[in-house]
C-alpha cells in the first residue's frame, strides 16, 4: 500500500461525532473588552483529569450539574445504577455525593471475584429460583447491616432497636463487609445445599424482618443513609461466578433502595460490565428503570472546562462561552477541534485542553493559540489510544495489541477490507497468543465490527451517510446494520496515534506486513509482550502454591519482588532486595526508587517524601505489635516515610491502632496489602491495564479508617 500525504481538509470519510439529535449550539457572547489578567495563562491549573487523584474536586463549585449529579443527591429519583464508559464522571459524581449527601459511606467490595461458589454455577443461572434468590437475600442482609451501622454511628448513645435488627448487629456489625457477605452466603446456601428447607426459610426471611425493623427506626426527618459502591472492576475478573454475584448484588441494591424509605444503595458501574449483566438477566428491564446514564451535552462539557480555567482568577469570567472566548484565540474553531476529537467525554475534554494549555505555557503565549490546540492533538491521540486498551483490558485482554495492527493503514475499511484484516490477524503469532481467547469467538466480520463499535474505536457508515459512533452511556447499544454496503471508520481521535492514512481499505494483501507503532509501552528487563505475559501467569500460579509460614517466606519475598518489577516498573525503579543501612542493622526486604512523574506514586513522594519505597513482606496471616514496631525503624527523612506492608491475611481493627501511632509519632504511613491485592496487580498487568486506581483505593480506604 502506498502512503499518501494526508490532507488536512475535511474528508468525506472523516467521522462525524455530532449525535443524531444535537443540542442547540453554544452561543458565546462578545469577548470582554479587557484583556486577560497578566500571567493568567501561567496560572491556569486544569487539575488532574483522573477523578481519583483530582484535588480540585474538593471544591464543590467545580462540579457541573448533570442529570447524574442531581440524581445522586435525590433519593426520590429512584436511580440506583450510575452507568457510563470510563472518563464520563462516575468517580467524580461519587465524590460529590460522598461530600454533599446527608449520610454516606463508600464501599469497594472484593466479593465479585469468588474463588469458589457454594452452588453449581448452572443452578444460579435461573434468576427466579432459590439459589439465585438466596444470593440476593444474602447481599441484602449484608448491605442492611452496613446501613444500620451508619444510622447507629450518627446517633451516639443508647438506642431502642427492634430485636431482629439488634441480633443482626450483634452477629455481623464488626465484620468486614466482604467477610460478612461470605458468611451469610455460606449460611443460606449451606441450608439450601443440605435440603434443609426449614433453616433455609428462616435464614432467607431475616432480610425481610430486618427491613421491617429498619422501617420502624425511620421517623419524619430521618436523613437518607446512602451506601456508595464503586470500583467494582478492581476485583471483578469477569468470570461466570463473578457475573452472577454482581447481578444478585444489583438486585439487592434495588430492593433496599425501593423498600426502605430512608436507605439507599448506589452502584457506579462501567458500561461494558453493565452490558454483561443485561445479557445474563432475563428481567433486566426491572434494573433498567433504576439506571441513569453519564451522558454529557455540549453546554455541560464547555462548562466543566470553563470552571477550571476560571479557578485561579480573582475576577471570574461568565460561563456559557465567555471564559473560553477570553482564553482562546479563534475560540469557535478551537472548540470544534476539541469537541471533534474527544467523543464528548469530560475527561478527554480536560486532557486535551490541559495539553493545549501546557503548549501555550511552554511557548510563552498570552492566549491559547490555535497552533497550541493543534500541537496538543498528537499527544492527546497517543494518550487516548493507550487509555482505550486499558479501559477494555478486563473484557478483552491485551486488546491494544490488536488495535496497534491498524498502524499505518487507512482510516476506513470496507466489509471486504475487514475480512482481509481478520485473516492477517489470525496469521500473527503474537496476536493469537495474547488475544486468541476472545478474538476467536469474534472472528466473523460482523462480530469483529460489533466489538470495535462497542468499544468506541470505529463507527459504522452506511452508503451516503455519516458514520454512527457508540453513545457514552447505556441508552444506545444497538449498532447500525452491517453488510457489504457498509464501511467502518476509525474515530478521529486515534488517527494521529496510529498514523492512519486518508484512504478506504478494500483489501490487505497477504504479503503486506503489519506496520509498527513502536513499543506501545516499555517493558521491564527487555521482555517482549509475550514473555511478559508468560512471566505474570507463572507468578499467578506460584502465589497460589506458596505455603503460609516460615517454610514459604523466602518464596513469598521473591514473588513480591517480581510483582514490584513487573507491575510498577513505570514508577518504581532500581529495585533492591535485602537492602541494609550503613551500619547493617536495618534490613529492608525490598526497596525501590520512586521516579513517578504523575499519579499515585508521585502523590506519595510529595506527601511523605517517599523518594524510596520500602516493601516489607510477612508470609503469615496474623500481624502483631512487633511487626509494626519493626516498621517504625525504617522511617527516616532521607528515603521518605512510606512503607508497603504485604502479608497473607485480612485487615483487623487492631492493626489500624498501630498504623495510627506510626502516623502520629513518625509522620509516616503504612500501606497494607495482601495476597488478593497482589493478584489484582498481576491480573491487571497481564490484561494490559496500566491505571493505578486499585492501589489508590487501598490508600483511600486506610486513610478513612485512620481519620
Amino acid at each position: 500500500m502506498v502512503r499518501r500525504k494526508r490532507s488536512r481538509a475535511k474528508d468525506p470519510s472523516e467521522p462525524d461525532t455530532t449525535p443524531s439529535n444535537p443540542p442547540a449550539p453554544v452561543t458565546t457572547p462578545a469577548p470582554p473588552a479587557s484583556r486577560l489578567p497578566k500571567d493568567a495563562i501561567k496560572r491556569i491549573n486544569i487539575g488532574q483529569s483522573f477523578a481519583e487523584y483530582d484535588a480540585a474536586l474538593a471544591d464543590s463549585g467545580i462540579y457541573v450539574r448533570t442529570p447524574a449529579l442531581e440524581a445522586s443527591l435525590d433519593p426520590d429519583s429512584g436511580k440506583v445504577f450510575f452507568v457510563g464508559r470510563r472518563g464520563t464522571g462516575k468517580t467524580a459524581v461519587r465524590k460529590f455525593a460522598e461530600t454533599n449527601g446527608d449520610s454516606t459511606r463508600v464501599i469497594i467490595p472484593e466479593i465479585f471475584s469468588p474463588s469458589s461458589t457454594l452452588q453449581e454455577v448452572q443452578l444460579l443461572l435461573n434468576l427466579k429460583q432459590k439459589p439465585f434468590r438466596s444470593l440476593v437475600s444474602a447481599f441484602r442482609r449484608a448491605l442492611q447491616i452496613e446501613i444500620i451501622s451508619m444510622w447507629k454511628d450518627s446517633r451516639p448513645g443508647h438506642h431502642r432497636i427492634p430485636m431482629d435488627v439488634q441480633n443482626e448487629l450483634d452477629e455481623f456489625e464488626n465484620v468486614d463487609f466482604d467477610m460478612r457477605c461470605l458468611s451469610i452466603i455460606s449460611r443460606i446456601s449451606g441450608a439450601l445445599a443440605a435440603s434443609d428447607d426449614e433453616k433455609w426459610l428462616a435464614e432467607n426471611k431475616v432480610a425481610r424482618k430486618v427491613a421491617d425493623g429498619m422501617k420502624q427506626l425511620g421517623t419524619e426527618g430521618t436523613p437518607t443513609h446512602t451506601i456508595l459502591i464503586d470500583s467494582i472492576d478492581d476485583y471483578w475478573e469477569g468470570s461466570d461466578e463473578g457475573l452472577i454475584y454482581l447481578t444478585a448484588f444489583m438486585h439487592a441494591c434495588q430492593e433496599i433502595s425501593s423498600q426502605i424509605p430512608w436507605a439507599r444503595a448506589i452502584i457506579f458501574l462501567r458500561e461494558n460490565i453493565f452490558e454483561r449483566v443485561r445479557a445474563l438477566d432475563t428481567e433486566s428491564s426491572r434494573l433498567e428503570t433504576a439506571v441513569v446514564g453519564m451522558e454529557w451535552n455540549e453546554r455541560q462539557l464547555l462548562e466543566v472546562v470553563e470552571k477550571r480555567l476560571n479557578r485561579n482568577l480573582t475576577a471570574k469570567y461568565a460561563l456559557r462561552g465567555a471564559t473560553w472566548q477570553a482564553f482562546f484565540e479563534h475560540p469557535d474553531e478551537a472548540w470544534e477541534n476539541v469537541l471533534t476529537y474527544c467523543q464528548r467525554r469530560p475527561r478527554d475534554i480536560l486532557i486535551y485542553t490541559s495539553n493545549a494549555v501546557e503548549a501555550a505555557q511552554g511557548a510563552g503565549h498570552d492566549r491559547i493559540l490555535l497552533e497550541d490546540v493543534q500541537q496538543a492533538r498528537r499527544r492527546f491521540s497517543d494518550n487516548r489510544f493507550r487509555d482505550l486498551g486499558d479501559e477494555y483490558s478486563e473484557n478483552y485482554p491485551q486488546i491494544a495489541t490488536v488495535l496497534s495492527r491498524f498502524y499505518g493503514l487507512g482510516n476506513a475499511f470496507t466489509f471486504g477490507g475487514v475480512e482481509s484484516l481478520i485473516r492477517k490477524l489470525f496469521n500473527d503469532p503474537e496476536v493469537i497468543r495474547l488475544c486468541g481467547s476472545w478474538l476467536s469467538p469474534n472472528a466473523s466480520p460482523e462480530k469483529f465490527i460489533r466489538l470495535l463499535y462497542d468499544i468506541g474505536f470505529v463507527g459504522i457508515r452506511a452508503a451516503g451517510k455519516s458514520p454512527k459512533f457508540r453513545a457514552l452511556g447505556p441508552l444506545d447499544t444497538s449498532p447500525p446494520p452491517v453488510g457489504d454496503t457498509t464501511d467502518i471508520v476509525v474515530h478521529r481521535c486515534y488517527w494521529d496515534a496510529l498514523d492512519l492514512q486518508d484512504t478506504l481499505v478494500r483489501h490487505l494483501p497477504e504479503e503486506i506486513e503489519f506496520g509498527s507503532i513502536g513499543k506501545i509501552e516499555d517493558l521491564p528487563g527487555g521482555l517482549d509482550r509475550t514473555e511478559y505475559v508468560d512471566h505474570i501467569e507463572m507468578l499467578i500460579d506460584e502465589i497460589k502454591n506458596i505455603q503460609v509460614g516460615p517454610a514459604g517466606a523466602a518464596d513469598f519475598e521473591e514473588v513480591v519482588g517480581d510483582v514490584i518489577r513487573l507491575c510498577f516498573f513505570r514508577s518504581l525503579e532500581n529495585v533492591e532486595a535485602k537492602s541494609r543501612d550503613a551500619e547493617g542493622r536495618v534490613v529492608r526486604d525490598w526497596i525501590a526508587s520512586n521516579r513517578a512523574s504523575g499519579g499515585f506514586w508521585e502523590a506519595m513522594r510529595t506527601r511523605y517524601g517517599a523518594t524510596q519505597v520500602i516493601w516489607e513482606c510477612k508470609n503469615y496471616s496474623e500481624l502483631h505489635a512487633d511487626d509494626f514496631h519493626q516498621l517504625s525503624y525504617y522511617l527516616n527523612n532521607f528515603g521518605g516515610k512510606l512503607i508497603v506492608l504485604v502479608f497473607r491475611g485480612e485487615m483487623k481493627p487492631a492493626y489500624y491502632g498501630h498504623m495510627k501511632r506510626i502516623a502520629m509519632h513518625n509522620n509516616g504511613f503504612v500501606l497494607p496489602l495482601n495476597e488478593k491485592d497482589l493478584m489484582v496487580f498481576l491480573r491487571q498487568a497481564r490484561n494490559g491495564k496500566i491505571k493505578e486506581d486499585h492501589i489508590q483505593d487501598k490508600y483511600d480506604s486506610v486513610i478513612r479508617k485512620l481519620t
